[in-house]
């Protein structure tokens, strides 16, 4: 029995080759893959410079000043360099907060709460595999999961530091895996499982909202025949499971609560459910904000309130020598825009610039210091997703696995055209700037969705085994060759958290 066949599969789930490989085989490898992704991890964690990670600075300035108050921090002169501290997101700077409480062991705050970021990485991956499980039980296929969900450089870099991302993607993998396990079982507790991980996305980062847009509107199509008699099953649901029931129930109407004191009031207060620093602060005080100060001096020059010389003057006051250079970068690249020295693209000719800087920063490194991985490091990388694309489109039927591998398209699909289009193809049109804010580590909300598809039909593509099997070793080569290595041989000294003379 093969996992391409028609036969292979029972519950809409496919099997796995009988005997091949065994399951010890596949328990030792992850041990094997899941050893290797934490040593790389605590390597990461204790050797990397604050100054290198993504916002680093900034996320872990917000967790410390959470962990200085019981419940919500007001802004204060302590916090305008870090932006806002209320109105916005703050689970992740809540949880984290209180567990920097904790640090007795004579580590650095900031360690100690690197070190708290890896188990939200392992349990990215726990729940990305168990979603796969609800779609194949194919060892192969599970064991190239696992090898891609430790092997992308991006993925595996962040997940060392402190990072709202972490805590988002983990619960953006929660999310999918209870609301398939719910169309599967049809357990409400599921349902509810996957509605709560939803509303505590929210709360974690803003660009959570697209993706709980798109997986209620698949829950609604799933269930649209079921909902006359969807009360009624509540009912019996709650007598059944009374002390569960009112738990769960609680937890939701408190995370919704939650929602509506964050977005709703926002509308309520400034006429809009995000904000802006500056829609808080006084001017002054929101300028101490280093994104804040970046927007504010390249805003003033596109609007012709001051010259270019001025508003390159002006970026001299911006501390963080990164955003310093975009900013200056923004304004030259702003000016010969207008005079159409640069032409604009439209969308057709921007969507393959964006998958290319997308690629580069997923399997590269896109931070305070950057490793891009663009050709021909990349080439390997691009082989390997045009084979996937191959397989997909000769292997996969909509119908299949209980639409499982649809959902997950749509899902990752819808994302990745809102980041696409509302978010990255937007900031270009109206600053210029290709590349700004254009980061691969952007998709990581449904990188457990893209890969379960990769790895899925990627396994699919032929029924030989002995042809599965030169599949799966090329494609666990190129993955762990295009991170760890790759990310050794081009980092410099500049990295270390211990710089050496």
């Amino acid at each position: 029995m093969t996992p391409g066949s028609a036969s292979g599969t029972t519950a809409g789930k496919a099997l796995p080759e009988d005997g091949f490989p065994s399951d010890l085989f596949l328990k030792w490898s992850a041990i094997t893959l899941m050893l290797y992704f934490g040593l790389r991890l605590l390597y990461l964690a204790t050797s990397i410079s604050p100054v290198i990670p993504p916002d680093e600075v900034t996320h872990f300035g917000i967790c410390s000043i959470f962990s200085a108050v019981p419940f919500f921090p007001e802004n204060s002169p302590d916090s305008y360099q870090y932006g806002l501290v209320t109105n916005i997101p703050w689970l992740y700077y809540w949880i984290m907060g209180k567990l920097l409480t904790f640090n007795f062991l004579g580590i650095s705050d900031l360690v100690f709460l690197r070190l708290f970021n890896i188990p939200l990485a392992f349990a990215l991956i726990f729940y990305t595999w168990r979603t796969l499980r609800l779609i194949t039980d194919d060892r192969l296929t599970q064991i190239l999961l696992l090898v891609a969900m430790t092997n992308t450089m991006m993925l595996t870099f962040l997940s060392a530091f402190v990072s709202y991302d972490n805590l988002a993607n983990l619960l953006a993998a929660m999310s999918v895996y209870y609301l398939l396990a719910f169309f599967q079982n049809r357990s409400s507790a599921l349902l509810a499982a996957s509605l709560i991980c939803q509303l505590a996305g929210c709360l974690t980062k803003l660009t959570f909202l697209p993706l709980v847009l798109v997986l209620n509107s698949i829950l609604i199509i799933h269930e649209i025949k079921n909902l006359p008699g969807l009360f009624p099953a509540l009912i019996t649901c709650i007598r059944d499971n009374k002390r569960r029931s009112i738990i769960l129930l609680l937890v939701l109407l408190l995370g919704l609560a939650l929602n509506i004191q964050l977005y709703v009031g926002n509308y309520v207060n400034y006429g809009k459910i995000t904000l802006e620093t500056t829609d808080v602060l006084p001017l002054e005080n929101a300028l101490q904000y280093r994104l804040t100060a970046r927007g504010y001096v390249f805003n003033l020059f596109k609007e012709g309130r001051v010259s270019k010389a001025q508003a390159l003057e002006m970026t001299a006051q911006i501390n963080h020598s990164g955003d310093r250079a975009d900013a200056v970068f923004m304004i030259e690249n702003y000016e010969n825009f207008k005079k159409d020295e640069t032409p604009k693209m439209g969308l057709p000719a921007y969507i393959p610039l964006w998958v290319e800087r997308m690629a580069a920063g997923i399997f590269g490194v896109f931070a305070h210091l950057q490793i891009a991985n663009y050709w021909p490091t990349i080439a390997p990388v691009a082989f390997l997703a045009a084979l996937t694309v191959l397989a997909f489109l000769i292997r996969w039927r909509p119908w299949g696995a209980a639409w499982f591998p649809t959902f997950l398209l749509v899902i990752a699909g819808f994302y990745a055209t809102f980041i696409l289009y509302k978010f990255n193809y937007k900031n270009y049109l109206e600053n210029g700037a290709p590349y700004v804010a254009l980061q691969g580590r952007y998709i990581f909300p449904v990188i457990g969705p893209i890969y379960i598809l990769a790895s899925t039909y990627l396994m699919r593509l032929t029924n030989e085994r002995a042809v599965r099997l030169v599949i799966f070793g090329v494609a666990t080569l190129i993955f762990i060759c295009s991170d760890f290595p790759l990310f050794l041989a081009r980092i410099t000294p500049n990295w270390s958290y211990w710089p050496t003379n």
